[in-house]
Parts: structure tokens; sequence; C-alpha cells
């Protein structure tokens, strides 16, 4: 569950976290006054990550991630009722699509990636998975991968996808980006408590399955359980959703922590050409789900957007968009991605003694999420 810090970790942890809060909060304005799309979560990313880029000491704690994640599920949860459930029936078929679709997506980014521009197979492969990023990092360290690398193009797609995805949306859907959030009712005592005693109980039983964001799932799923059948009509106040879409949006642009322009630079071309494939690939799924079985074209871009399982489901809830949906495709994705990696990944740890083309220069990369 949602672990607090302790006295040293906050101590520890303060003087960067003031910054990047600063920093995320700033941007987070900014974009709000100038009007631009999700401006809570696409400015503190975009903000946190130039600071980070020039080497400004920033970051977002893990503790804090995962309790901003546990009250953004909570949240997400108030939006599945009884209707949107009833659609659940024709998900598998779309999962499907999705399913089918993985492998031409990850080896669509991976061989140019190994024809064109050098790279070992398996850095390749790790580069190209989408929405598993803890994993792929965690491979790739156990490994002789060039893992600042592989961090760069994850992280470079995650940052792309979240301030490209809403204005796709909004042009096709007619979504209005720059709404204010819908004001609710302060939520009783009694209903928080109960959300986040389901929700720590729900994210307990999710992390002995050792899946990526228990905090969120869990109490994503509970929330849902306990708002689709009445027992509470709760929804956070739309200033603590600010708050932690921020936190969101600094944390996406904090994985730039440690790279410095040298290395961005270095391995941009390689970032924006592995999303450009990817995106493609995964918006052609998009539109055989849509046209196929009837899907609305902004739920399945979102559901089928290479990576960044958090931030896609959070921006379903922000759009008005089936968050159940999307988050559950990306959950199968993730699935599937376990069962592949090791059959995939034939290399161990000592077994190759390359760089690729050589931009392994050790530098440090951002972190897993």
């Amino acid at each position: 569950m949602p672990g607090l810090p302790s006295r040293q970790d906050l101590i520890r942890d303060l003087p960067r976290l003031a910054l990047t809060l600063a920093l995320a909060g700033a941007g987070g304005t900014l974009f709000a006054l100038a009007g631009l799309p999700v401006p809570w979560i696409s400015g503190p990313m975009i903000v946190v990550a130039i600071a980070a880029l020039f080497e400004a000491p920033v970051d977002i704690p893990r503790w804090l991630r995962e309790i901003v994640f546990f009250f953004l599920g909570i949240n997400i949860g108030s939006a599945v009722t009884p209707e949107a459930l009833a659609g659940v029936v024709t998900w598998p078929a779309s999962l499907l699509v999705l399913v089918i679709g993985l492998p031409v997506l990850v080896a669509g980014c991976a061989l140019p990636l190994v024809r064109w521009r050098g790279w070992r197979r398996d850095d390749a492969l790790m580069a190209s998975m989408p929405g598993a990023l803890s994993l792929i990092l965690a491979l790739a360290d156990a490994t002789d991968a060039d893992v600042p690398r592989i961090a760069l193009v994850q992280a470079v797609r995650v940052a792309i996808l979240v301030a490209l995805v809403p204005p796709m949306i909004s042009l096709t859907s007619g979504v209005d980006l720059t709404a204010a959030l819908p004001q609710h009712a302060i939520p009783g005592v009694s209903e928080i408590a109960l959300l986040v005693v389901a929700g720590l109980a729900a994210t307990a039983l999710i992390r002995l399955t050792r899946f990526p964001a228990a905090g969120l799932m869990g109490a994503l799923v509970a929330s849902a359980a306990l708002h689709a059948t009445d027992v509470v009509t709760a929804v956070m106040p739309n200033w603590l959703l600010m708050s932690a879409f921020a936190v969101l949006g600094a944390g996406i642009g904090a994985r730039f922590a440690g790279m410095g322009w040298r290395r961005f630079r270095s391995g941009l071309f390689d970032a924006v050409m592995t999303f450009a494939i990817g995106f493609a690939i995964s918006l052609a799924t998009a539109i055989v789900a849509t046209v196929w079985l009837g899907f609305p074209f902004g739920q399945t871009v979102l559901a089928f957007s290479p990576g960044a399982f958090e931030a896609m489901v959070v921006l379903a809830f922000l759009l008005g968009i089936d968050a159940a949906y999307v988050g559950a495709h990306h959950t199968v994705r993730f699935v599937a991605l376990v069962l592949l990696a090791p059959v995939v990944f034939r290399r161990r740890p000592g077994n190759s003694n390359g760089n690729g083309d050589g931009s392994g220069d050790g530098a440090g990369g951002p972190t897993a999420s």
C-alpha cells in the first residue's frame, strides 16, 4: 500500500521536492493561463523536464508518487457506473485486437533501431516495448543493456504521448481540453474513510501479484466497486485533483533528471522515430477497434497508446472517457509483456560486451516509475 516516508526520507527529499513542486505549480499556472491542453499535467511535465535537462535537482520521490496515484485511483473509480460496466461484455474482442497488434508494434519499432541505427537486438526490443517501464528497466539493469539509452526512448515516448494525445482527441472527438473540472459536493468523512480502507486492502492484494501501479489500480478497483453499487458517491475535491495531476506531470518530467542535453540530443532522433512508428501502429489498431467494434475513437486511442499506463488512465478520466476500458487494455498488455519477456530476451548478464553505436557513455537516465 502507499507508504508514508520516514522522517529521514522526508528531510532528504524535501529540497528537491520543494523545487520540483514549485516548478510544477508555475508550469501548470502558465499553461492554464495560456489556455493550453490539460494544463495541470502538460505544464508541469514540460517545465520540470526542461529544468531536469539543465541539471536542476528535480525529483518526485517514490512515496509521493504512490500516494498521489492512490488518490487518483479513488477518483478515477468514481467514474465507473453501472451503465459503463454494461459494456464490459464487448471488451474481449477489443483486447484481442490489442494483443494481436502488440508483437507487430514491438517488432516494427525494434527493427529500424537494429537495421538503421546500430542498436543491439535486446536493447532495441526493450526500448520498443510499451507500457511496462518498470519491468523493462529492471530487465535492462539485470543485463548488460544500455540502460540510459533505453530509458531515454521510453521517457520521450511517454512525454510525447501526454503532450500529443489530448489535442488529437479534442480535434477528432470535440472534447474541450480547457474546460474547468466539474464541481462536486464535498465528500463526507465516512465515505472517504471507506474508500481509503477499501483501496488500501485492494492495493495490498494487487501488490501480491507484483503488478505495476498497484496503488492506482487497487484504489481504482475498490472505488469502482463501491461507486458502481452506489455504496458511496464521494468524489475528491478539484483542488486535490489538480495537485495530483501536477505531481503526475512533474514525475514524467523528472524522468529526464541526470540525462543532460548531450545525451538527450544524441538519442532524440531514435526516440522520436520509435515513437512515430509505435504510435502509427497503435493508431492503426485503434482504428480497427473503432471501425470493426464501434468503440469511440478517443477511447481506443488512449487504450491502444504505446505506453504511459498511469497517464493514459488519468487522461481518460480527465477527458470523460471510459477509464475502466483504458485501464483494462493497458493491464492486459502488461501481462502479455511479462509473459513474452522471458521468451524474447536471450541475453544474460555478461554475455555481450558491445554498446551498439557507442552512445552508452554511462550517464544516468530516467528512473522507473
